[in-house]
């Protein structure tokens, strides 16, 4: 097997920097007065994702033992009073003023029938065109949204709690290069919840995202990029339908041998945990081509925000293994993301889009991963 170990850097970031822009931009330094209107909507849509994505994994990392007291917690019932503060206020300004780029904000898709709807097209950029529809396939009714051309496509699979807003950072990118599909599991972001609500697993997450692809008439080759549950999921999803994945990536994924209660809440929905591990862990080693990014700091939600609270036990055998994931193909990159935390692709886009960026070009040229990535990733790597 030959694997890379590479670290990536992030370049010095100035005194003052705003929050929305990318390591290379200019500094803005401005005070919230000072903020169009139409700005500070996106902005506070924004804020209420994050606060959201946080509440979610905050809870999916948790033992069983403290979830109790977690939820009665002061930090939480913080969260949730700012939570509904800030969308009590971006509704009214939001009602009078346009949404700009700053997050992903489609309008709402028809109404969904079986099989495919006419798609809407939304335009995230002047020069990317994204196609969304509602589709009932699979027995539950699932929203789906594509851009680009290619020869491949890039299947993204959200974490636990998570929808399509929490990739708006990189979205626009993977078009750019290939074929792009991001959908919302029943509960989540467009998708309206299950009914009746379930307890399901990653095999059956599976299984009605093969529907939808099929009836949204995606066929393929992916490359499969799956963060936290979405890696679990990407697993599954792979040892399913294997012919059909020309790649795969795992952010911060779980993996069949993390410790994790038996019962997680989603959507509505219960996913039994222990089953999924069993069904992540049926994917073989093979010469999938194979990236793995890990986070810096994995006890954090976002970089610089609140602290999970494992223990420093918990912390290496989750660093573990996210190393182990390389054992899945002898042509994988292991990659530590520096200056990130366990959702990389909101704190380090860059490195996520570089990471897709660095498959895409493998899988064409029919060539390995490179053993060391410097220069592929656009930053000083650490070989």
């Amino acid at each position: 097997m030959t694997c890379a170990h590479v670290a990536l850097t992030l370049p010095s970031i100035p005194a003052c920097s705003g929050y929305f822009n990318p390591p290379e931009a200019q500094p803005t330094c401005v005070m919230w007065f000072e903020i169009p209107r139409n700005l500070q909507s996106a902005m506070l849509q924004r804020v209420t994702m994050l606060m959201l994505g946080y509440m979610g994994e905050q809870l999916e990392r948790l033992p069983q033992s403290r979830m109790t007291s977690v939820l009665t917690s002061t930090r939480l019932r913080r969260v949730a009073i700012t939570l509904a503060v800030a969308s009590f206020i971006a509704t009214p300004i939001a009602t009078f003023s346009p949404a700009v780029g700053l997050s992903h904000t489609p309008s709402a898709p028809s109404p969904a029938t079986t099989g495919s709807v006419a798609a809407n097209s939304l335009t995230r950029s002047s020069s990317t065109t994204w196609s969304a529809q509602r589709i009932t396939a699979g027995g539950v009714t699932q929203w789906i949204e594509c851009s680009g051309n290619g020869p491949l496509t890039v299947l993204v699979i959200a974490g636990l709690h998570a929808d399509h807003n929490m990739w708006s950072l990189v979205l626009p990118s993977f078009a750019a290069m290939t074929r792009t599909c991001i959908y919302d599991r029943p509960g989540l972001g467009n998708s309206p919840n299950r009914k009746p609500h379930a307890t399901v697993t990653t095999t059956r997450h599976a299984t009605e995202l093969h529907a939808l692809l099929a009836a949204a008439d995606e066929k393929g080759p992916f490359i499969v990029v799956g963060h936290s549950y979405g890696g679990l999921l990407a697993r599954t999803f792979t040892a399913m339908y294997r012919s059909r994945i020309a790649g795969l990536m795992l952010i911060e994924g779980v993996g069949p041998n993390d410790d994790v209660n038996h019962y997680w809440g989603e959507g509505g929905d219960l996913v039994d945990m222990w089953k999924s591990v069993k069904a992540g862990g049926a994917l073989k080693p093979s010469s999938l081509r194979l990236v793995v990014e890990a986070a810096q700091d994995p006890n954090r939600n976002y970089w610089g925000g609140p602290s999970y609270g494992e223990t420093p036990a918990d912390l290496a055998q989750w660093r573990l293994h996210q190393r182990e994931a390389v054992n899945l193909s002898n042509r994988a990159t292991f990659v530590i993301v520096n200056h990130s935390a366990h959702v990389i692709e909101h704190d380090r886009p860059d490195a996520v889009i570089a990471g897709v960026r660095l498959l895409v070009t493998a899988i064409k040229g029919h060539h390995r991963l490179p053993a060391c990535a410097l220069g592929a990733y656009g930053v000083q790597p650490l070989c």
